[in-house]
């Protein structure tokens, strides 16, 4: 068989077990071609690819193709490339996914650079967290164990025996609230108890009482110890207390805990690992190198947790073999807590192995990790494309099966809604990215923290079902409705309700702050759209011009237009100041669900039930393409924020991500058990937030 014929082959090949990608164009067919054949080291010559020349050869080579399910994982795993810690959320340990970097080219000559690349898939505190908890863990056991001398004989007390029952329940059952009771009866006895302070805050934190977590950790600083050997060497409540400001997303008041823990105590190796962190969070690579340096210092190189985010940040810097260095010692050190940060050290020695070209090692590496941890889907995943590389087909498909790709993607998956009827109707992002607003059937709207997953404060005082939430454009005010026909306003930070607006006679389903943050529109059932002063609540004016529900509404950023989807299946854009209906766009068969225009405001999205989304010229009333996909309605769509990938969610229960210049798909995430209602993009386009009828709100990284 001579080379053209091979290639031929290969390519009929992979046409043959792409069926399910029908509907991808010939130039993403070409660009994964080229990329197979590059990865198993065949390079063809610039052959122009062609439906006709493939069918010569269908039935050569059959055991050795890409499969459908392949071809579609890769298709989303190869789309960028990013850095190997993911800017805004680089706390370990930092679950990565691998990507090839390319350009599409028509010439199939590709030869792939893979670079490994940090994005976090669970809570960024986790480690940190973890760390903390073991450290406390580790001095509770130790207290609960000291033999109380005779000058101690004063407090071998009642006070003591209720602190043991708390160490009890914490670390043997995890049951906090038993040892919050416990903590409790121990100050009761005790009210100078630092150590039961600092216990009860842990616990507090466990159970997401942040504030009186904080409380306690503070009251424990202004006590003094019972046990502590050096008492004005005793920090440990401030690392708590600074851990409690990272899952609240106060990296400021975190960073003065720890430099605080460090200038009174420069022994307490935790704090330089705690502060690290958030030096990487602020990108001072270097000064978070120091950090980790001397606490490996304090601990005498037994400090597995500091080696394996060294290591990250070496990798980051692009010193690879100091960080293969660091992650083998994280991988060969026996401390109490090392076995917990085994698999990510294998996993992330395997990127690099990988990126460096060493196939063989980056498979055994990988697989170590899936062996301490079966539930690593992207070691998996990874560990395909190494087998990919190495044209070892069979395996890769068996670890490609293996990986579910959505499950690695899912940050966090929010379930704080609750009751019979508690459809997440809507969900928001603060304009800083910090928070996330749902709003739910349950009639309460819940703000969570984005970065780290904790809930932040329920607004409650709704009768009826919450529909629609919005930031305004600073972030500092929330707008609801429902079912309640009414519009309320509430203050970010305290959670109090500012103002409630009413004027529509009917359920009201969308809500939209104008772009200077002065006025806000509503949508309702009642078919009228309504613009309204945020101070006084006093009605603007009011548009009319649909004939049946209004579902959806969305400003232009650049242009002082607003546009209406509604259930008559149109698209209508007015003029906000003359309130003059510029245009009306007709293309979907049924119910027009959601809208959304792209940042430069020159086009606009609209899914319907109809299960489509188009993409218009607005100006010109010119569709200019039609994304299918979706098996149900289209329910909820948001652009990112540099305009080139579109978000949509569905009744099929599935989330797509689209690129809107060719209209073709790049992922679809599954997940959620229901409907989804409504997603959106954060303002850094890292992350993409879902709201559904599972009565959950999942948080995504973008892949």
């Amino acid at each position: 068989m001579n080379l053209t014929t091979l290639q031929k082959a290969k390519q009929a090949v992979f046409i043959k077990f792409s069926n399910v990608l029908q509907y991808l164009s010939k130039l993403i067919f070409c660009t994964l071609l080229a990329l197979i054949m590059s990865m198993t080291e065949i390079i063809l010559s610039s052959i122009p690819i062609t439906m006709y020349g493939v069918a010569e050869a269908v039935s050569i080579n059959k055991n050795k193709y890409l499969s459908s399910f392949q071809v579609g994982k890769t298709l989303a795993i190869l789309e960028k490339a990013r850095n190997f810690i993911a800017t805004g959320s680089s706390f370990i340990p930092d679950i990565s996914i691998l990507r090839a970097t390319f350009t599409p080219t028509m010439v199939p000559t590709f030869a792939p650079t893979i670079a490994p690349t940090f994005a976090p898939t669970i809570p960024p505190t986790l480690a940190l967290i973890g760390r903390v908890d073991f450290f406390f863990e580790v001095q509770e056991v130790n207290l609960i164990k000291i033999n109380i001398g005779k000058e101690k004989d004063s407090f071998a007390s009642p006070a003591l025996e209720s602190y043991k029952l708390g160490v009890e329940k914490a670390q043997q059952k995890a049951d906090y609230k038993g040892a919050v009771k416990h903590y409790s009866d121990a100050l009761s006895k005790d009210g100078k108890f630092a150590e039961a302070h600092a216990s009860r805050g842990r616990a507090y934190s466990e159970l997401g009482d942040q504030q009186r977590a904080i409380a306690d950790y503070t009251m424990a600083m202004n006590v003094s110890p019972k046990f502590a050997e050096d008492k004005d060497r005793y920090v440990e409540p401030l690392l708590g207390r600074g851990t409690v400001y990272i899952k609240l997303g106060n990296y400021q008041a975190a960073l003065d805990d720890f430099n605080l823990a460090i200038k009174q105590n420069p022994d307490f190796y935790d704090a330089y690992l705690a502060r690290a962190i958030i030096y990487i969070e602020q990108k001072d690579y270097q000064q978070a190198i120091n950090d980790l340096t001397e606490a490996l210092k304090l601990t005498a190189d037994n400090y597995p947790a500091a080696f394996l985010k060294r290591g990250s940040v070496w990798a980051e810097l692009g010193e690879y073999e100091k960080a293969i260095e660091d992650f083998t010692q994280a991988i060969d050190n026996h401390a109490d807590d090392a076995s917990t940060y085994y698999p990510d050290a294998y996993y992330k020695r395997g990127l690099i192995n990988l990126s460096l070209g060493k196939e063989k090692r980056a498979i055994e590496d990988l697989s170590n990790a899936i062996k301490l941890d079966s539930n690593y889907y992207e070691a998996y995943y990874i560990r395909a494309i190494a087998y990919e590389t190495i044209a070892e087909h069979e395996a890769a498909n068996k670890d490609y099966i293996n990986a579910d790709y959505s499950k690695s993607l899912l940050t966090y998956n929010l379930t704080g809604h609750s009751g019979m009827f508690a459809t997440v109707q809507s969900v928001a992002i603060s304009s800083d990215g910090t928070t996330l607003a749902s709003g739910s059937e349950d009639s309460t709207i819940k703000l969570w923290n984005l970065k780290t997953g904790q809930e932040i404060n329920t607004l409650s005082g709704n009768s009826g079902s919450v529909l629609a939430v919005t930031f305004s454009p600073d972030g500092q005010t929330i707008a609801s409705s429902g079912t309640e026909k009414i519009i309320k306003l509430w203050n970010v930070s305290t959670g109090e309700k500012i103002l409630t607006i009413s004027g529509h006679s009917d359920w009201i389903r969308s809500l939209a702050f104008n772009p200077d943050g002065q006025t806000i529109a509503s949508g309702s059932d009642d078919k009228t759209i309504k613009f309204w002063n945020i101070e006084t609540g006093e009605q603007i004016r009011s548009f009319s011009g649909h004939s049946d529900y209004i579902q959806s509404l969305n400003f232009s950023l650049n242009n002082n237009i607003i546009a209406s989807g509604s259930r008559d299946k149109t698209i209508k854009l007015w003029n906000v100041q003359t309130g003059t209906e510029i245009n009306s766009l007709e293309g979907h068969q049924q119910s027009v669900r959601a809208i959304a225009f792209s940042p430069n405001g020159q086009t606009l999205a609209s899914g319907s039930q109809d299960n489509n989304i188009i993409l218009w010229d607005w100006q010109n009333n010119r569709q200019i393409r039609t994304f299918k996909g979706h098996s149900n309605a289209v329910t909820s769509l948001a652009f990112s924020p540099d305009g080139l990938t579109l978000v949509s969610g569905s009744d099929d229960k599935t989330i797509k991500l689209w690129d809107v210049q060719t209209g073709l798909p790049i992922i679809t995430l599954f997940g959620h058990e229901s409907y989804v209602e409504s997603v959106a993009f954060s303002p850094d386009g890292k992350n993409i937030v879902s709201g559904g009828y599972d009565k959950t709100v999942k948080v995504w990284q973008m892949p």
